[in-house]
């Protein structure tokens, strides 16, 4: 139990658990309210499905919130919508809540913002289906995570160190630390990561050639990738109940990528040689925060977000054909600077026996692009080539209005209805310059219904505008794989209605699972397609659908005696497709979407002892790619197994060893190449490389100061 005194950053639920979340639990052994916790001003009151408390925890020897967080049972944390890539900040999105409050980032997630919770700050955990918050955005089942004030200064680490794969090299500075505290009214956090990237495979590559020919190199690559980063937060709360909070950030970009392949095989092929280099250098800047204040009969959260975004990559393609004759090589420069500005307000009220809250966002997006392409002469010099398509910038203007509405319609039955749309105007520049304005509707419908004790089910319906990469509207060289995307000035935000219907059920003892059965259809859904050119581009097809099932939970091996013991399930099923844009009346699948998904982990934590010991099973299965002359699969280690083992008092110290990929599972490229568009051409050579990643060896390190 968290200690009664220290001020409570956020405010919680007044609630009691009506599901037995653990043992503990289940015996009545519940812990009293804290004194200091106050109610949340837009939480509706008696909605907590479970609760959970650190003595809950215990056995797992958390360090963070987000260790408690992993460990609920039946729960998986969801960090969708963070990211460049969202499209502005919307409605809150997710399922873990801070203090009853979301966080107003995009360059964190919300598991970064656990992992620099100390454990001991955290007063408990509730279960709520989203739907009944008067938070717009979220349904399913929410984890609000309710922690206090650290009492002066408290810091944690985390080290995971990698030991050298088969052909990666040593992972030293991977890890984070992170110092909070309290000064009068104000909060702090301040951290420091490393994200550094070392990743190396090598093995055969067989081309098989038109003709029935084949030659066989030796292919191996190596990465180096070094991000850094700092970010800090302040959160102020007056004595009336205005809360600021003020978010920042800075990632600098480092990384470095070689690619060596030989042929080896027939003794009669040229002893050629094909080198890769591949440099990005660039960096990040975020500042955010909102103020969140009483006005009139409701609440009034102004908010504002300013990121840009700066990166650098050459790559550089040799081959030797060690023959004495000439080398050929290219080089492709590209330098992109981006930037995003947001500003949003939400006012929150009541009225009439429910929950409104009406928005307001404008986001301002922009892209500035240069490519210079450079080919090899005999002399060993590179030349620039012109590349006019791959220079120009990417403007959008944004603005989004949305009412919210929601009430609890029976004891057992809560509707949350958002409907309003948004207005963009996106104009590019360079050769291809072009202006477009976009007029469009969007919201949700989420219904919650809890028809029985430790049985919920939601149902959410929604309309969604998706977020444009900028780059798409630029050509682009990948000679990595030898393609090039040229631009296109007429690509569409694709548009699309997803339903969804999910249930919780409890289970006491034995633990928890979660059903999930869903579909969604795009318009206007981004691919790769031909242009009239003749040549290929990121581009729009009418439609595209997807449908699947996930099933996640835990099963406790406490009631067969095995106190301690438990298995960690996920698994999903999904179907998609859309017209292929190449050969016409066929279909492909979303290569993104894999058909299937299969995770199992096992974890012991021997009872009166500090050890703990599983293993992990993951089987992944996979889309292929498709492009106007290619096709082909490429992913890596499709199935693993792992063990680890745990220890969590060394010196004070919680140390866990893990090693992966025990199956051997390799780094597969398998691609054809046809001389057009494929469905019409014959195949020029098929390439398939399969390369040994090894076992990989991995440490954690987790302690506090």
């Amino acid at each position: 139990m968290a200690p009664g005194s220290g001020r409570v950053l956020g405010v919680a639920l007044l609630a009691a658990a009506t599901v037995p979340a653990c043992p503990a639990l289940a015996q009545g052994q519940l812990d009293p309210e804290p004194a200091d916790v106050a109610p949340v001003y837009n939480v509706p009151v008696s909605t907590a499905r479970d609760i959970y408390y650190p003595a809950d925890f215990a056995s797992f020897g958390p360090r963070t919130a987000l260790d408690m967080v992993r460990q609920i049972p039946g729960f998986t944390v969801d960090d969708r919508g963070s990211g460049s890539q969202s499209r502005g900040l919307g409605q809150a999105n997710g399922n873990v809540l801070l203090n009853g409050v979301r966080i107003v980032t995009k360059s964190d997630s919300i598991t970064d913002q656990l992992a620099r919770i100390a454990a001991d700050r955290v007063i408990r955990i509730e279960l709520v289906d989203g739907s009944t918050l008067n938070i717009p955005g979220l349904s399913g089942r929410v984890a609000n995570v309710i922690a206090s004030s650290s009492d002066g200064l408290q810091g944690q680490f985390e080290w995971r160190p990698q030991l050298p794969a088969e052909y990666a090299d040593m992972r030293w500075l991977e890890g984070i630390v992170s110092v909070s505290g309290t000064s009068g009214g104000l909060d702090f956090t301040l951290a420091a990561e490393g994200r550094p990237v070392r990743n190396g495979n090598g093995g055969i590559n067989t081309f098989t050639y038109g003709d029935g020919s084949q030659i066989q190199r030796f292919s191996e690559t190596n990465s180096h990738g070094d991000d850094k980063r700092l970010s800090g937060s302040l959160r102020y709360e007056t004595a009336g109940g205005t809360l600021l909070n003020l978010n920042s950030s800075y990632l600098l970009r480092r990384f470095y990528l070689f690619d060596d392949e030989r042929v080896i095989a027939p003794a009669s092929a040229p002893p050629l040689t094909d080198r890769l280099d591949q440099n990005n250098r660039g960096h990040d800047f975020e500042l955010g925060g909102d103020l969140d204040f009483a006005l009139g009969s409701g609440r009034l959260k102004l908010i504002g977000l300013n990121s840009t975004r700066t990166l650098g990559a050459t790559t550089v393609s040799v081959i030797d054909p060690a023959t004495g004759d000439p080398a050929l090589g290219s080089r492709y420069v590209q330098v992109s600077d981006s930037s995003e500005r947001i500003g949003r307000g939400e006012y929150t009220w009541s009225m009439l026996g429910a929950d409104w809250q009406w928005s307001v966002e404008a986001a301002f997006n922009a892209l500035d692009q240069t490519g210079d392409l450079a080919l090899l002469d005999p002399n060993g010099i590179f030349q620039p080539v012109p590349f006019p398509s791959g220079n120009g910038g990417v403007r959008e203007d944004r603005y989004e209005s949305l009412l919210s509405f929601s009430r609890q319609l029976t004891d057992s039955l809560s509707l949350q209805l958002i409907a309003g749309g948004e207005y963009s105007s996106i104009r590019q520049t360079g050769v291809d310059a072009n202006s477009r304005t976009f007029l469009r509707p969007k919201g949700t419908l989420n219904l919650a219904w809890t028809p029985q004790q430790g049985l919920d089910i939601s149902l959410r319906l929604e309309r969604r505008v998706g977020q444009l990469n900028f780059s798409d509207f630029l050509a682009a060289v990948n000679l990595g794989s030898n393609n090039q995307n040229a631009s296109n000035n007429e690509l569409r935000p694709d548009q699309s209605w997803g339903l969804s219907i999910e249930g919780t059920r409890d289970f006491g003892a034995w633990g928890s699972a979660t059903l999930r059965l869903w579909t969604r259809r795009w318009e206007d859904y981004i691919t790769i397609v031909p242009t009239s050119t003749g040549g290929e581009a990121r581009g729009n097809v009418d439609h595209a659908l997807a449908y699947g099932t996930e099933l996640h939970g835990t099963l406790r091996l406490d009631p067969l005696g095995l106190a301690g013991a438990k298995f960690d399930f996920n698994g999903t099923l999904r179907h998609s497709s859309f017209p292929d844009p190449v050969v016409a009346g066929a279909h492909l699948p979303i290569s993104f979407l894999d058909p299937h998904n299969v995770e199992i982990d096992f974890r012991y934590d021997i009872p009166a002892s500090d050890w703990a010991f599983g293993s992990g099973f993951r089987d992944t299965g996979h889309n292929p790619y498709y492009r106007v002359r290619e096709s082909g699969y490429d992913y890596a280690i499709d199935r693993n197994l792992s063990l680890f083992i745990e220890n969590k008092d060394v010196f004070g110290l919680t140390v866990q060893a893990r090693v992966s990929n025990l199956l051997e599972s390799e780094a597969v490229l398998d691609r054809q190449i046809f001389t057009g568009p494929r469905g019409s051409s014959p195949l020029a050579f098929r390439e398939q490389r399969i390369r040994e990643v090894g076992r990989v060896v991995n440490f954690t390190i987790k302690g506090s100061f």
